[in-house]
């Protein structure tokens, strides 16, 4: 019984080229005809209508899932374009994938059980199901809906991770990649079976500000309000005038200083939603819903304290191991994150290869929402987040 796992990547401003030189890294390194599990991730300009045959063409696939990304997360740091990919052949390991295509014209809850139970039924060598992860589209929908029925799939206190697929910003170029097929508006899932142990930690570093407010109207991802004037207000009693420039400013500068906190009170942690938008009356837009009646906060974090939340989180990892070591890391995590972190993204990766081993090999994306648990080891509260850094291992 044995395990091998490669990486790929090609930053090669050609994106043909880029592809097939990442194809061929990870095909030397795994010296194998076929392979059993492909994942990729890429910037919009590396996904082109070949990509997805150059790949099927070269690797040989059994299964092969992905999305786009507009920051891509390596051993040695972040790269802002070109495209990584994870070759995994294993006798110890089984895959099931599925997909959904047009997910914005389906009902977001029987997507999610639609999803997660023919990438079950795909998982066949092994009865033993482990982890359930999807890369969808997501945004601007409600989301926990469909968290809710994957975990209808699989079973309460099953794991389900996985992020919404990004660009740079543009939430434009946003695509799936399924098999030999690259899908828009569609979602992908990946279950993993065997004798696996999976560790998963997720973790933001910010802190509230000020005394806490209440959302008093809602529609769907829009709040309209906040203590009964327009929702904007929150924003302008700590920012000022500057508020007043949000709407003609690029939001993710604001979205990475200043997301919105929602207070949980099972795990008595904050639940982030980043603001994409804000309406002419004062309204904001979020990536997802939040609940009318809940309690916000604008907060607020550093470099230091996302560095910290990242440790923490591939320290609960490390823990959920129980000293079996690892063979694979995959870390998803916030764009608008990376963006406040800058330079020190690479510290990042580094102290979290410090945590859980520096000859892991590690494969990560930025999205525009992680699926993950909020709390210390509680995998039954799955939720979407924003501002986040989500971590797992396979051993």
């Amino acid at each position: 019984m044995s395990t091998s796992i490669s990486i790929g990547f090609s930053q090669h401003p050609d994106p043909q080229k880029a592809v097939l030189q990442a194809c061929v890294q990870l095909k030397n390194q795994l010296n194998t005809t076929n392979t059993d599990l492909v994942v990729v991730f890429a910037s919009p300009d590396c996904v082109t209508g070949d990509m997805p045959t150059t790949i099927t063409r070269t690797l040989r696939p059994k299964h092969l899932v992905g999305c786009s990304t507009g920051g891509i997360i390596l051993a040695n740091g972040m790269v802002n374009r070109g495209i990584v990919m994870m070759g995994l052949n294993s006798t110890d390991m089984s895959c099931g994938i599925s997909a959904v295509t047009s997910a914005d014209k389906r009902d977001t809850y029987l997507t999610g059980v639609d999803l997660a139970y023919r990438a079950a039924q795909n998982l066949y060598e092994f009865h033993q199901r482990e982890v359930f992860i999807t890369f969808s589209q997501g945004i601007e929908r409600d989301f926990s809906q469909f968290i809710r029925g994957a975990r209808e799939s699989v079973g309460a206190g099953f794991p389900i991770i996985g992020a919404l697929a990004s660009d740079a910003f543009a939430y434009k170029n946003i695509s799936q990649f399924f098999q030999d097929q690259i899908l828009y508006n569609g979602a992908v899932g990946l279950m993993l079976g065997g004798p696996l142990k999976v560790g998963v930690g997720c973790r933001h570093g910010f802190k509230p500000l000020g005394k806490p407010r209440t959302i008093t109207q809602v529609e769907g991802h829009i709040i309209r309000s906040i203590d009964d004037k327009p929702a904007v207000d929150i924003y302008r009693h700590f920012l000022g005038t500057e508020a007043d420039g949000m709407k003609s400013s690029p939001l993710n500068s604001y979205a990475a200083l200043y997301p919105l906190g929602i207070l949980l009170e099972e795990p008595r942690q904050y639940l982030l939603r980043n603001p994409i938008d804000i309406l002419t009356d004062g309204s904001i837009v979020c990536h997802e819903g939040i609940p009318q009646g809940a309690q916000v906060h604008l907060m607020i974090s550093n470099v230091d304290s996302c560095l910290d939340s990242a440790v923490q989180a591939a320290q609960t990892v490390k823990a959920s191991l129980e000293q079996r070591p690892p063979h694979l890391i995959m870390v998803i995590e916030s764009l608008a994150r990376h963006k406040l972190l800058g330079r020190d993204a690479f510290r990042e990766t580094q102290m979290i290869r410090d945590v859980i081993g520096h000859t892991v090999p590690l494969i990560g994306m930025c999205s525009y929402g992680e699926i993950g648990p909020l709390g210390i080891n509680d995998i039954k509260s799955t939720h979407l987040h924003n501002e986040s850094i989500l971590i797992m291992a396979i051993s």
